[in-house]
Parts: structure tokens; C-alpha cells; sequence
């Protein structure tokens, strides 16, 4: 970025700068639950499952069928993202060109924490993770009955928790051809703490929670098909002990023309927990929405 500051520059400070296309970020805040943080490590909570059991009267051991609860633990990852701003650009440059520039670098750390979920839920698929499931296998178009399929399976096994799944722009459309889904309110969940922006991206239908995503943040296992994922809030876990959004601004004295240095950081760790709150979605990656027959 540093070698095109020069290029922003104008005599008249314009309205706005435009920055390039990219996806603004932070959609998946407070989608997976959060965990104990103790100095460097997080640790999760997996709830089991205990009975009650009836009392006979006599005098004897209680029949415990051992802990209902454990925890997963991990240690955090940290990541920055900076850039040098050099001063013959700096002192030229008006308020909107500075905003400019500290929003490129928050969209780095938003973007990073929305990755952080999406890595650990195709890595504890991949893995096997206990109970996960794949709903399709990358030949057909994503059909409300597939997720209606996955939504179900979770319900079947008992997973009473909010749901989310997140879908590519072009699934998303094509599902809107269907009633369930145009029906759908685009609020999300009414007392979640959502931003505006995830809210914008966020329709609820048959209680799961559908967020679309920039086409950057999915990826499949050929260059025909994607993969996308619904979860269980309790079923992943993600914490993220420091988040830095406000860059800082350091002048570097010992580099020739003394440049600012622009950082701004966090550190995270997500992790999947119970696997049959999981669900991996494998269908054909589309160019344009079609209308079903």
C-alpha cells in the first residue's frame, strides 16, 4: 500500500476515497460460544448429559455415572496488520484519505476473526469431529430441503441451541426464489448483540439463522463446488482476548524520512466441541440464480 499513498494524493481533498472491494468483516461475532480465558490459553465447556436416578431408601453409594461436564482447551494465535505511511504523504494527506487507511487495516482484523470460525469449522470436519455430517456432495444446487436436512438432523439429536449457516451471495440468492425464504426477515435474531451490519446480512428461517458472506470466505474441494457450514452456538467455541480496531500511529525515527507505522492486531482461537452440532454444506458453486421448476 505504502508504494500507492501517492497516488491518493490531490490537491483538493475530495468527498471520499474509494478503497477497494473487500469484505467489511466481523459477520460472525458472537456466533460460537465463549470460553474462560486464563493467561494464554481458552478454556471451553462440553456439556454432557446426566439422568436422575429414583432413591430406594437404603443406605448405599450414589449410583454417579461420572462428570457431566468437561472442558477442551487451547492456546491463542495472535495476528497484526500494518503498513508504513510515509510523511511526505502523511502531511499532504486530508481526513477522509487518513480514514481511509485506518478502515483498510480494521477490515484486516474483522476479516481475521470471521476466518479464525470458518478455519476451525472445516478443520474439525475434516478431522471427523465427533457426530459431524457433509450434506451433499458438490454435483447438485443448494435446495431449502438441504438445509431443512441439516436443520432437522440437529434437531433430531436433541441440539436445542440458536443455529447459524452461512452462505454464499449466489446460494443465497437462488434460495430466495423460494417462499420459506422470501418470507424470511432479514433482522437475524432479535435480542442477539449483532451489529447493523450483520443484521443487514442475516435472515432467520425455521429458526436458523442464514448469514451471507463475501464470495472470499469460501472455498470447496474443487474449482466447481463450495463449501459452507451450519453450527450450533454451544457446539464451536471461540474467544478472542484482545482486539486492537483503532490502529496506533508510531513515527519510526531510525528509517530514512522518518514513515509512520500503522498497526492493528488481535489475537483468537476457535475450536469445534460437540460435533453433532455441525453440519458441513457441499453443492455446486453457481453462476446465477435459476428459478426452480
Amino acid at each position: 500500500m505504502s508504494e500507492n499513498i501517492a497516488a491518493w494524493f490531490t490537491e483538493k481533498i475530495r468527498d471520499q476515497v474509494i478503497v477497494s472491494y473487500q469484505a467489511f468483516g466481523g459477520y460472525l461475532d458472537n456466533t460460537m460460544m465463549s470460553g474462560d480465558v486464563v493467561a494464554n490459553t481458552v478454556k471451553f465447556p462440553i456439556i454432557g448429559r446426566t439422568e436422575v436416578y429414583k432413591l430406594t431408601g437404603a443406605i448405599e453409594r450414589v449410583p454417579a455415572a461420572g462428570p457431566g461436564l468437561s472442558t477442551v482447551q487451547m492456546t491463542f494465535d495472535d495476528f497484526e496488520a500494518s503498513d508504513f505511511w510515509r510523511v511526505q504523504d502523511a502531511y499532504k494527506a486530508g481526513p477522509n484519505e487518513q480514514a481511509a487507511l485506518s478502515q483498510i487495516l480494521v477490515n484486516a482484523v474483522r476479516r481475521k476473526r470471521d476466518t479464525i470460525k470458518l478455519d476451525a469449522l472445516a478443520a474439525f470436519v475434516a478431522a471427523g469431529g465427533n457426530g459431524t455430517a457433509t450434506i451433499g456432495n458438490g454435483t447438485a444446487k443448494i435446495d431449502i430441503l438441504d438445509l431443512e436436512t441439516a436443520r432437522a438432523q440437529m434437531a433430531g439429536a436433541a441440539v436445542d441451541d440458536e443455529i447459524y449457516c452461512v452462505l454464499p451471495a449466489m446460494w443465497m440468492s437462488q434460495l430466495c426464489f423460494y417462499k420459506e425464504f422470501a418470507d424470511g426477515h432479514w433482522v437475524g435474531l432479535a435480542n442477539a448483540p449483532f451489529s447493523m451490519q450483520q443484521r443487514l446480512k442475516t435472515r432467520t428461517v425455521r429458526g436458523v439463522n442464514y448469514i451471507e458472506l463475501p464470495d472470499e470466505y469460501f472455498v470447496g474441494k474443487d474449482g466447481t463446488s463450495l463449501y459452507a457450514y451450519m453450527w450450533a452456538k454451544n457446539a464451536m467455541g471461540a474467544e478472542t482476548p484482545w482486539n486492537q480496531e483503532s490502529p496506533s500511529i508510531s513515527k519510526q525515527e531510525l528509517l530514512q524520512g522518518s514513515p509512520y507505522l500503522i498497526k492493528t492486531g488481535l489475537g483468537g482461537a476457535a475450536i469445534g466441541i460437540q460435533g453433532l452440532g455441525v453440519k458441513r454444506l457441499d453443492f455446486l458453486k453457481i453462476a446465477a440464480p435459476v428459478r426452480p421448476t
